[in-house]
């Protein structure tokens, strides 16, 4: 018996809103009425996919390519679903099995090329990308994903071409815009206005097509004192960097004068996201990525204020809070830039990062200065400190655990002067991208460019727990920071295994958080206003650092690690922007 037309449109309008569990109710009823029927098998694998169920989203898109063997869209979305599973190598296995079927689908070729990537096979995932490209003319998703290949292999420039060919190619497109505004972040010959003009393009773009919603039109009670409702956003509430700082304000805040929800906006979750569920007063979890999805559970939560902590990065929700959520909508902590967005009203910064009033012709929201730093760092599990490896090895060693992206040339020729002046120094690089071969190859070339030869620098890629990454610090005498775009959580967690970190203050809030960071620790004398000093300050430490008990004991006791007073401080920060948009909204005609 042929499935009801109008069944199937109503299971797929549910769907559509939203409504996963009345919608899958009513697609298992029409896969018993015929099991043969591929539309209702892809959206079912569609529907449990965008609740987190990746097993059963992919039993049912294996059964309807088993059914359509020719199905593109179910091809592509098997290799998704088994790599949301965790079964990535299976993933690229079976997407390798379907390339010649499917070589010429676009769709499908980014699938797998994203799938190659995820296990650090750039070569493999460009190799994908140029074929279709060479076959079938050039592709503006593709080069905008080839510009993210080339940045995981830390190939700035080239990176930044790409990106700009994908928005020479579709001049308004809100992703490849943000994609080159962050990638301009890292760069050291950034143009600080242009950066921050396409900051201001992308906040455009992404408001494109959304009616402008006045944030007095909110009905919410405009008393200034009552207790608030404050919803925070983010997909990075599992083992990612935001989270350690963002537990502070969960864990210490006010719950008598805040009620707090957590939205959680990820395909998965970990230990860490339950820890943090545990914190909140309310939790919502978003498997699904639609804006209109995303912005209408925000709606149910009826915030005072909506606080994300994403910026321009992955999986953001900026693109959900045009139409405006909430009377007042914040950015904080994991971006290092404006959003560019006219709905988000507040940034919160601090004088180091963002100094007045240079700093706030650069942002489109007002920036909100949380002295005496924007951050508080909450470790998590540290391990026993080990000693000093020098006393065993006779030679100092630097290290540095850095994104890939943040490692520049210009960095690498200021670590070869410093070691040339310690001599025997070893050079310890550590990041998640080294475990691709191909990155390491490259990363080998730019530092003997630069004077660092291979028999003095040891690569290491991903550790497999959390205790063995902090462990490697037991390997490092002193951090050497990146810049332009300064290390956060790598710098934290340095100081937290009893390593000293040496940092270079630059211009702009990225190249300004080793600074905000050194001052709030209580190492504000490792600090370096120019490269002459940055090289002075690392070999100086080279002969004679802290001892290891001396700088964690340092760190946890200071400003950073309070997290009493920093989530007091945020709290008030935030009851400040709720008292101003009360004395607007008290003072508009509507509330006459």
């Amino acid at each position: 018996m042929p499935v009801s037309p109008l069944k199937y449109q109503q299971a797929m309008q549910l769907l559509h809103a939203g409504r996963y569990e009345p919608a899958i109710e009513l697609l298992q009823l029409l896969q018993r009425v015929d099991p043969k029927d591929t539309n209702v098998c892809n959206a079912l694998g569609k529907a449990f996919a965008e609740t987190g169920r990746y097993e059963q989203s992919v039993y049912y898109v294996e059964r309807c390519l088993a059914l359509n063997p020719g199905d593109r869209v179910a091809a592509g979305n098997l290799i998704h679903m088994l790599g949301l599973a965790g079964k990535k190598k299976e993933a690229v296995a079976r997407g390798d099995e379907l390339y010649k079927r499917f070589a010429a689908d676009p769709h499908f070729v980014l699938v797998l090329a994203s799938t190659h990537a995820g296990l650090a096979h750039y070569t493999r995932a460009r190799q994908l990308l140029s074929e279709f490209m060479r076959s079938y003319g050039l592709n503006p998703a593709m080069v905008r994903y080839d510009g993210s290949i080339l940045l995981n292999l830390g190939l700035l420039r080239e990176a930044e071409a790409a990106y700009r060919e994908a928005l020479r190619m579709v001049p308004d497109e809100p992703t490849s815009i943000g994609l080159l505004a962050a990638t301009l972040n890292y760069v050291p010959w950034a143009d600080r206005t242009e950066n921050f003009n396409l900051h201001r393009m992308f906040g455009r773009s992404a408001e494109a097509g959304h009616a402008p919603v006045d944030p007095l039109s909110f009905p919410n009670d405009p008393n200034p004192d009552r207790p608030i409702r404050v919803a925070v956003i983010s997909p990075d509430f599992r083992e990612h960097p935001v989270a350690r700082f963002v537990e502070a304000i969960l864990r210490f805040r006010d719950k008598t004068s805040m009620h707090l929800t957590g939205v959680f906006m990820y395909p998965t979750d970990d230990e860490v996201t339950a820890e943090l569920r545990a914190l909140c007063d309310g939790w919502r979890t978003i498997r699904t990525s639609k804006p209109g999805v995303i912005a209408e559970i925000v709606r149910e939560e009826k915030p005072d204020v909506l606080v994300e902590f994403s910026g321009l990065t992955a999986n953001s929700p900026l693109f959900s809070m045009s139409p405006r959520l909430a009377p007042v909508q914040v950015s904080a902590i994991g971006y290092p830039h404006t959003t560019g967005m006219s709905v988000i009203d507040y940034r919160i910064v601090d004088s180091f990062t963002d100094p007045a009033p240079d700093a706030d012709r650069f942002a489109t929201e007002k920036l909100i200065r949380l002295d005496p730093c924007f951050l508080c760092y909450t470790p998590r599990n540290l391990p026993p400190l080990g000693p000093a490896p020098r006393e065993a090895n006779g030679f100092v060693t630097f290290g540095t655990f850095n994104k890939i992206t943040k490692y520049t040339d210009e960095a690498f020729a200021l670590w070869s002067t410093i070691m040339d002046r310690v001599p025997g120094s070893k050079l310890l690089i550590k990041t998640a991208a080294l475990d691709g071969v191909d990155v390491r190859e490259n990363m080998f070339v730019r530092l003997e460019k630069t004077g660092i030869p291979r028999d003095r620098v040891e690569l290491a890629g991903l550790q497999d727990k959390a205790q063995d990454h902090l462990r490697m610090y037991d390997r490092v005498d002193i951090a050497l920071d990146t810049f332009p775009y300064n290390g956060t959580t790598t710098t934290c967690e340095a100081l937290a295994m009893g390593v000293p970190v040496v940092a270079i203050e630059g211009v702009s809030h990225a190249a300004r958080v080793g600074v905000s960071l050194l001052h709030a620790s209580g190492f504000a004398e490792n600090l370096a206003r120019t490269t002459d000093e940055y090289i002075e300050r690392a070999v100086a430490l080279a002969s004679g650092a802290p001892r290891r008990e001396e700088v964690r004991s340092r760190l946890l006791a200071s400003a950073l690690c309070d997290g009493a007073a920093y989530a007091s401080r945020w709290s008030g920060a935030v009851r400040t922007m709720w008292r101003d948009w009360c004395a607007k909204r008290s003072a508009s005609p509507a509330s006459r």
